[in-house]
Order: C-alpha cells, then structure tokens, then sequence
C-alpha cells in the first residue's frame, strides 16, 4: 500500500489493521504500523489505539505505554478506549493492581471511565482471586457515577460460585434483578454452575425453569450443567428427561453430554442391565455418523471402563479397536482400563500383549494393573523382562503392590 500512487488515507490504512486484527493478526497489524512510521504516514488517535491494542494483545503492554506517551507528544488527548484498553492489558498479564491504580489516577485527573473501565478491573480483580475487592468495586461503581450492568454482575456472581460462595452469589443475582438489570444466559449459567458444583440440583432446575419462562434461552452449556450434575449422583433417568427437553428446544446434544451420560451409567453400574449396554452402542453410533460429535477419549475410556467393570470385556474391546479405526488415540487410562479388565475376566496372555503394546507407545501401567498382573501371571512367569521392565518403573510403588 504504501508503494501506490497516489499513497492511500489513514482512513484506509486504518481499514486494513482493522481487519488484521479482527483476525487475530496483531503482529501483521503492528507491523503496518512500523511501516506507515518509516513512511512519514500521519496517525490518528484511532489508528494509535489500536497500536497499543496490538501490543496489548501481544502481552508487551509496556510497549503499549510508550504509545500513549507518542500519544501526547504527537498533541492527541487520549480517550476513554485509550485507557480501557490499556486496563484490559494490565489485567491480562496479571498486573491488575497497576490496572487499579492507573484507574485512580485517570478518574483524579478528571477523565471519564464508563462501565467497560470498571467491568475490565472487576474481571481482573476476580481473575486474581480478589473476589471480595471485585464486589467492594461493584458497590463503589454508583458512587463513581457509572451505573454496574449485567456484565458487572455475571462478572462477580461466577467468582463467588467459584470460591464457593454460592449463596452469596444468589444474593447478588437478586440485588441485580431488584435494581431492574435484567439476567442474561452468562448470569444464569455462573449461578446455574455454582448451584450444581454445590449439590444443590434441585435449585439449580429451578432457575433453569426460570430462565426459560423468562424467554431467556439456554444453551448447550447450561442443559449439559445439569445433565451432569444428575449423572454424577447417578440419577441417569432425570438427566434423560433434561436432553428430551433440550431437544424439544432444537439444541442437540455434544461430546460433552454423551460423557456426562455414560459416567452417570457407570456410576450405577447399569451397563449390564437389559439394553444398557446396546444403549451405550447406540450412543456410539449416534456420535461416529455425525462428525460434528466424534467421541473424544474420555467417551471411549468411560465406557470401556464401565462395560469392563460389568464383565463385558469382549464388548469393551471391540469397542477399544473401533476407537483406533476411528482416530482417536488411546491414552495410557485408557489402555488401564482395558488392560484391567482382561486381568480381571482372568485372561493374562492377552493383557500382556495389551501391556507390550502400550508400552511400545510410550505409556506407562498403573499400580493396579501392576498388582493384578502379579496376582493372575503364573509364577514362573514374573521373571519374564517385561514384568521386570514394568515392577522398577519409576510410577511403580513395589510397596503399594504387594500389600
């Protein structure tokens, strides 16, 4: 661009860094801007806040301070996207308490930060696990003249349910619909989260119930929520009933759901119940003829693990090689997992082969495996190198073993 004649805008210039950037292209963004400098090509504040967004998207936000001083010595006043973005910066590499006094200083010198000033601190203050300094930020934001939005609130509410504040994360959801800011799926999701991560089910599908009354839409996210939290105590049948109700709003299902589903099945040991484990199949199948829902080795290991435990292993093996034909890789718990239940059904020779196999791929076994392996090998055979190579590996407990 810069070789045209006659030589493009700023405006134009502009445009181009502008679509780097929102392909994530910052180091190409910046340097269009080194060359538009060589070149004698006038900035503007605009194309300036963007070059410091670069740099603060490259993480050398110290970079991005030196623009604000060429900032003022080209004659500019920075504005507020100047700073907020500046703050973000800050925050994202763990600066946040310069975030916080850079904050000070601009609201002493009288320039205004609206509410994507505080959210960014507020974010980075929960980030940093200052939870309780976010909220004192939340409570001070009127006082400032900025009015806290949802974002400010979702904000804080998803920090409290992480350190395990949930009711103080209900209270919170509360004071933000009384003050008229109405919750969004992001709201509905922290607090949903928080509820199931508590055991608290059953008040989370209250406010599952709620959202939808309230037209607010679920996504696959918040349906997979609760579909595990009810498949992590084993409650399979109304973890059912939610994917029936997340289909009838036209969401299907994710990896992510057929997971929570086969661990909620394992748990109950239900997979050697009439059709439970022709309904695992089809889960499978369901999953391999649509590319969008490939299992991921988790699938694969969960289920293997549970038709083991019930003393499928001809099944659970059939279903470990279909694994590899449909590229998905075994990893070393998964290859325990198969291994365990041959050792279990008694069945040493082809553990072994299982155990040659993984090791020639650079996994490890397990102490467990290590222990049936010792109780079900013939004696004369723990002498066998591969045994040995195995017993004085370094994630071996001899001790563990044989007590």
């Amino acid at each position: 661009m810069l070789h045209m004649n006659p030589r493009p805008s700023i405006l134009q210039f502009n445009r181009l860094v502008s679509s780097l950037l929102r392909m994530n292209a910052f180091q190409a963004a910046s340097d269009v801007f080194k060359q538009m400098e060589l070149a004698g090509v006038p900035l503007s504040i605009y194309s300036l806040n963007m070059l410091i967004g670069c740099f603060c998207k490259l993480g050398s936000v110290g970079f991005g301070f030196s623009v604000l001083s060429k900032t003022f010595k080209l004659g500019f006043q920075p504005d507020v996207v100047t700073f907020n973005t500046l703050i973000d910066g800050l925050c994202k590499v763990g600066k946040v308490i310069e975030a916080v006094r850079l904050a000070d200083k601009i609201r002493i010198l009288g320039c205004p930060l609206d509410v994507v000033t505080y959210n960014t601190i507020i974010w980075g203050l929960c980030r940093a696990g200052q939870t309780s300094t976010g909220l004192e930020l939340l409570g001070k934001m009127e006082e400032f003249g900025c009015e806290p939005d949802v974002v400010s609130y979702s904000t804080v509410i998803d920090s409290l349910c992480k350190d395990g504040m949930v009711s103080k994360a209900l209270d919170m959801f509360l004071e933000m619909r009384d003050k008229d800011i109405l919750p969004n799926v992001v709201s509905y999701n922290c607090l949903i989260s928080g509820l199931c991560i508590s055991s608290q089910r059953n008040e989370a599908m209250k406010l599952l119930n709620e959202m939808m009354a309230n037209k607010i839409m679920p996504c696959v996210a918040t349906f997979n929520m609760m579909i595990n939290a009810y498949c992590k105590k084993g409650d399979v049948l109304e973890a059912k009933a939610i994917v029936k109700m997340m289909i009838e709003r036209g969401l299907l299902p994710d990896v992510i759901t057929y997971n929570s589903l086969m661990d909620g099945y394992c748990l109950r040991n239900e997979l050697d119940k009439a059709g439970r484990a022709q309904e695992a199949k089809d889960m499978f199948l369901r999953l391999s003829k649509d590319n969008s829902l490939r299992p991921s080795t988790h699938t694969y290991s969960v289920t293997i693990g549970g038709l083991c435990r019930q003393g499928l292993v001809d099944e659970a093996y059939d279903l470990f090689r279909k694994m590899e034909l449909d590229g998905c890789l075994p990893d070393s718990f998964c290859y325990n997992r198969i291994i365990h239940g041959f050792l279990h059904d008694k069945d040493p020779h082809e553990a072994v082969a299982l155990i040659q196999e993984m090791v020639s791929k650079g996994f490890s076994a397990d102490t467990t495996t290590m222990s049936l392996l010792i109780q079900v090998l013939p004696k004369n055979q723990l002498n066998h190198p591969l045994v040995q190579k195995l017993l004085n590996g370094p994630d071996i407990n001899i001790q563990e073993i044989e007590s």
